[in-house]
């Protein structure tokens, strides 16, 4: 990856989220309720609201079957515009408690779903601008929460008790619930769990596999198997700080996953190895950055998967959020970190390259 371009002017405070329309427009919401339009062909700002309801914006989606229907939450309320005309929003969901802390459409764009600082998902039934369900499993803030796209009326939500929980959202019944520190080395110093708990800050599914990035700096990976169940497949270890994001690109790059962190590095994972039937050693190594680790976690069978860090960006500033997108052929990463600037990434061939030798 090779930084593209950089997004200046539109905010004053840090930015918190990024959005990507698949029509090539960057969604950027901040602090003091800044929300910000962006050309990604022809880099440049196109919108620019400000002052909503003195909250912040902290997570933003656009519609994949619509693409100017973007949804933008703002303190509690989720706030919903067309992005030709920004003037006003054009509905408001008003159903959250608390402050929301990230917003997702499911695949179908039936639903939509917002989690909140009261440890609660939102379900609503989009179409219909009615609540659907309320999830309530979080014993503190549910900081992330996705839906399954192999699994109708599957969703993942991770939280800051540590804990990740598979839904059946139809019913609001939790299917399973596994808890962080059951992956905690117990070779570890307590001082270090004690500063740096596995609270759960970013989840991302891509197909039946899910990737949770922890505040202890680990990485953890899951697979969803049957309609009830999911198991643990691994720990990636490169960030020496919380990793505040884990996404899987929107573009089509098989077996990759891009973490970013409080230590301000961007790590792109070639996961081909831990999409394969677990191997019989247990060993580990360390060589080219990769790592073999054992799974002897409550959640599954032991087991032993590999990971490769493809590569590493010192990007200089703690990572708020990570989005991506494929406009006129170029695969981007967008990045939104501490400042007022969003920038952008390439993915190019050297990338392919890299993740197909690791193989």
């Amino acid at each position: 990856m090779t930084q593209e371009c950089r997004f200046t002017g539109g905010h004053q405070d840090s930015v918190l989220c990024l959005a990507c329309s698949v029509d090539g427009v960057l969604a950027s919401g901040g602090e003091s309720g800044e929300l910000c339009l962006w050309s990604v062909e022809k880099p440049g700002l196109l919108h620019q609201v400000s002052g909503l309801q003195d909250a912040d914006v902290t997570s933003v989606c656009f519609s994949v079957k619509q693409p100017h229907v973007l949804c933008a939450a703002v303190g509690e309320s989720v706030h919903l515009y067309d992005s030709r005309d920004m003037a006003k929003a054009v509905h408001q969901f008003k159903f959250n408690s608390e402050e929301i802390n990230e917003v997702n459409f499911n695949e179908k764009e039936y639903f939509l779903a917002a989690c909140d600082d009261s440890g609660e998902v939102k379900i609503i039934d989009f179409e219909g601008r009615k609540l659907f369900k309320t999830l309530r499993g979080h014993e503190n803030i549910c900081s992330s929460a996705k839906f399954c796209p192999k699994k109708t009326w599957g969703m993942v939500s991770g939280g800051l008790d540590q804990n990740v929980i598979l839904w059946d959202f139809s019913r609001g019944k939790k299917l399973k619930i596994c808890n962080m520190q059951d992956f905690v080395s117990e070779d570890g110093p307590v001082s270090a769990y004690m500063c740096n708990p596995p609270l759960v800050h970013s989840v991302d599914v891509s197909g039946q596999m899910f990737a949770c990035g922890l505040g202890n700096s680990d990485i953890q990976m899951f697979k969803v198997e049957g309609k009830k169940s999911f198991r643990h497949t691994g720990s990636l270890q490169g960030h020496s700080q919380g990793v505040s994001q884990v996404h899987f690109p929107k573009f089509e790059v098989d077996d990759a996953l891009v973490s970013a962190g409080n230590d301000g590095k961007i790590i792109l994972w070639d996961l081909a190895d831990n999409q394969k039937s677990h191997a019989a050693s247990s060993t580990s190594s360390s060589k080219h950055g990769k790592k073999v680790v054992k799974d002897e976690g409550a959640a599954g069978t032991a087991g032993t998967v590999k990971s490769h860090i493809s590569q590493n960006i010192d990007h200089g500033s703690k990572v708020n959020c990570l989005a991506s997108g494929c406009v006129k052929g170029k695969r981007l990463l967008f990045v939104a970190d501490v400042s007022p600037v969003v920038t952008a990434y390439s993915f190019g061939a050297d990338d392919e390259k890299a993740l197909s030798e690791s193989h």
